[in-house]
């Protein structure tokens, strides 16, 4: 049991910084698509044929985004290493999944590029684009799953409100990356109304699209006031959902702000950056809920049920 211990301690070191490069890499790769730097490296896996592409901004954007996605994939291999020496079960299961969709979203970067998907003028582009960040947003997922059952030892449960409120805020995220993508992030261009109109019409695939992610938007944020309503009435697991309501409202904040500026650049890198990150806080608290999970009792380590 001590070299569990000791295994987990290490495994951390990197495994933490896993999860912050994978994170970081999202939020760069939102910021490329953002500011069409996409296609600045018109080939793959070099950038104009070289390591050392030629020095202008948009070039270096994409190739920053590259490098920092191998420098992710390196710390993510070596978490998978440690993981498999030191765990069985559920650690080695999601890394083991995270390999896989490492493998896969290193190629579909690549296809990217050779399909020139970020022009983003046909449905398989957008599918090609939309695919690679859905792919970085379970890789993120499946880091933070490994990172808490072999950091956290211990864990007290309240009621399972969070594997509710992360299934709920990631079907948001990936409505919202189909709305960004598909180039329906104006569709709406006013707000609260949508075309002057309360419920638009549906006609215009965009419209729908776009008056969606408002709506799921708005259910959650009701959705968490219930739940922190009921967390301090019951004076349990408080500061956890004011941290989830607080992170819902900054996501909802810069999403309408992307309306009223007209797509400004630092608030489109904002709401993606609030909304990974607030997948990536709900995915630390749902975790003992998903699996089964190593706690430390009485100096021995037991397997119990993920649910309370």
């Amino acid at each position: 049991m001590m070299g569990k211990t000791l295994g987990a301690g290490k495994i951390c070191y990197v495994l933490g910084p896993a999860v912050v490069f994978t994170y970081l890499l999202m939020v760069m790769g939102n910021f490329v698509t953002s500011t069409d730097s996409g296609l600045a490296c018109p080939d793959w896996p070099l950038c104009h044929g070289t390591v050392t592409p030629p020095l202008e901004l948009s070039i270096w954007f994409e190739w920053g985004h590259r490098l920092l996605g191998a420098f992710a994939g390196i710390l993510i291999v070596l978490s998978t290493v440690f993981v498999w020496r030191h765990h069985k079960g559920v650690p080695r299961y999601l890394m083991g999944a995270v390999t896989a969709l490492l493998v896969f979203g290193v190629l579909m970067g690549g296809v990217i590029v050779i399909t020139e998907a970020p022009h983003l003028d046909s449905f398989a582009r957008v599918a090609i684009v939309s695919s690679h960040l859905l792919i970085s947003t379970l890789v993120l997922i499946c880091l933070i799953f490994t990172f808490r059952y072999v950091a956290v030892q211990r864990v007290v449960m309240d009621k399972a409100y969070y594997p509710l409120l992360f299934s709920a805020v990631y079907l948001m995220v990936v409505l919202g990356i189909l709305v960004r993508y598909s180039g329906s992030s104006l569709a709406c261009p006013d707000f609260p109304l949508c075309n002057g109109e309360l419920i638009p019409s549906f006609s215009d695939y965009a419209v729908a699209l776009h008056f969606s992610h408002r709506v799921f938007a708005v259910i959650i944020i009701l959705l968490n006031m219930a739940i922190l309503y009921r967390a301090v009435r019951e004076g349990e697991g408080v500061i956890g959902y004011i941290v989830t309501f607080f992170l819902v409202l900054l996501q909802a904040s810069f999403g309408v702000l992307i309306v009223s500026t007209g797509m400004f650049l630092p608030v489109i890198v904002l709401h993606g950056a609030t909304g990974f990150l607030l997948l990536a806080w709900l995915a630390y608290q749902s975790m003992p809920y998903f699996f089964q999970y190593a706690h430390k009792a009485n100096g021995t380590y037991q397997e119990t049920a993920g649910a309370s």
